[in-house]
């Protein structure tokens, strides 16, 4: 952001004050003019910048965007509000790169909600061999039970309990997993997506924890009932 030319050190200050309360502005920082022709001396050379050369710069002000402000709309509105500062000459940003960015984040979230799913259907797989193994394990205990007089729902509480906790190895080993591509994306976008997609990565974690739990007392219930229905354990198998 470039400042009108003859500004008081004063009245730097206010534009930086009035700079740093607007939302979504961080790592805020003045640029002298003097230290703007050092840096493009040291950029495009002396030749370019020769010290008989009268300085052309003014002073400015160079700050960054928090992650989720990070929006071609919201930048256009945040021009408005630094072009009603006293002072401000111009507001430069690269329009195009936040375009590409916003589109980037959306695929990412579309990428999260992807995996999500396959970790889904990786817990479904499991939950669903741990339980035939389990009921067959316990099929003569089931059978006893039932044949003595047992109800459906005195024999499938032990064992939908059981079935939970040998589950949630399952949905462990998913959310692991879920975390480490978080974070390997992450690294291939060259930023953290616990930091620019935080939301969406909690409820995409806290999404395949209770469908995992929901999924699994579903299938035990249903695996037990199939069971007591069948009038031979080779209907189940």
């Amino acid at each position: 952001m470039e400042c009108k030319p003859n500004q008081s050190e004063t009245d730097l200050k206010n534009i930086q004050t009035s700079i740093s309360q607007l939302d979504g502005v961080r790592d805020l920082r003045m640029i002298s003019p003097g230290e703007a022709m050092k840096i493009m001396r040291e950029e495009l050379g002396e030749v370019a910048f020769p010290d008989t050369m009268e300085n052309p710069f003014r002073s400015s002000f160079r700050f960054k965007l928090a992650v989720d402000k990070v929006d071609t709309a919201y930048v256009k509105a945040l021009d408005k509000q630094l072009m009603q500062i006293k002072g401000v000459n111009e507001f430069y940003y690269p329009e195009d790169l936040y375009s590409s960015l916003r589109s980037k984040l959306k695929s990412i979230s579309m990428a999260i909600a992807a995996i999500g799913g396959i970790l889904i259907l990786l817990i479904l797989v499991m939950i669903h061999h741990q339980i035939r193994m389990y009921i067959m394990q316990h099929r003569y205990h089931i059978r006893t039970m039932s044949l003595v007089g047992a109800t459906r729902n005195y024999i499938r509480k032990p064992f939908i309990t059981e079935v939970l906790k040998m589950s949630s190895f399952s949905i462990l080993v998913a959310s692991i997993a879920y975390l480490l591509i978080i974070l390997w994306i992450g690294k291939l976008v060259g930023h953290s997506l616990f930091e620019s997609n935080l939301d969406m990565t909690i409820l995409g974690l806290i999404f395949i924890i209770v469908l995992g739990v929901l999924m699994s007392f579903s299938a035990a219930w249903a695996a037990i009932q199939r069971y007591l229905d069948s009038t031979d354990a080779k209907d189940f198998i």
